[in-house]
């Protein structure tokens, strides 16, 4: 069972001046998800901040992300819980 995972960005986004190329997702806790569910706004921005929250990433960050480099976090996500 992986405790984590890299996940390499088709398309580099900019994080306080510095260019990132990868991203590190841990595990997911239950305190994740239920920080997540108490947070406000649309199911996609919930998600957003869990996904950003498992890569240590600000979600202002995350919402930089190619759609096709969320749809990697989704997977990994998807990943850890099956």
């Amino acid at each position: 069972m992986s405790t984590d995972v890299n996940i390499t960005l088709s398309y580099p986004i900019t994080c306080h001046g510095e260019v990132i190329t990868e991203l590190h997702m841990r595990r997911p806790t239950v305190r994740d998800r239920l920080i997540s569910e108490r947070s406000q706004g649309t199911e996609m921005e919930k998600e957003l901040r869990l996904l950003a929250n498992l890569c240590e990433l600000a979600p202002e960050y995350a919402e930089d992300l190619d759609m096709v480099d969320y749809l990697k976090l989704q997977e990994a996500l998807s990943d850890f819980l099956s």
